[in-house]
């Protein structure tokens, strides 16, 4: 059963990830995020402040180089992160959203709500099936 369901839950995320793939070619990204950088503002505002390399941690297959080199590019060129150097340890940078990073992940999680919703109406889910599929997405 454990197969099936990763199999579905694959499945399903590859049809939803084109379909975002078909909207975001017909609209721009909000604010021309790379979905490496997307992911990483959700990460900082679901975990808080972090350092590159707890950031890192996150992402195994990816060097702390990109990764430092992406939040840069947040920083300095997209003023949607800041960084500060940590006290006690003054190789450890930590990582926080600006305001404006607030604001871009709330229009991009919107984003995300209206295709959970597209995606959940065309399934034509019941609400039975509908709670279910949300317990599986979390």
């Amino acid at each position: 059963m454990k197969d099936v369901t990763e199999t579905m839950i694959y499945d399903m995320a590859f049809r939803i990830r084109l379909y975002i793939a078909s909207k975001i070619s017909k609209e721009k990204r909000a604010n021309d995020l790379s979905e490496r950088e997307a992911l990483i503002l959700e990460l900082i505002a679901t975990k808080g402040s972090m350092s590159i390399s707890e950031i890192g941690n996150f992402y195994p297959k990816v060097s702390n180089s990109t990764i430092s080199t992406t939040i840069t590019k947040l920083w300095k060129d997209k003023k949607l992160v800041d960084k500060k150097i940590f006290p006690a340890n003054q190789r450890i940078t930590k990582v926080n959203l600006t305001e404006k990073g607030r604001n871009v992940l709330d229009q991009i999680k919107k984003k995300q709500t209206d295709v959970y919703t597209t995606v959940t109406k065309s399934l034509s889910l019941s609400a039975e099936q509908n709670e279910s599929f949300q317990q599986i997405l979390e």
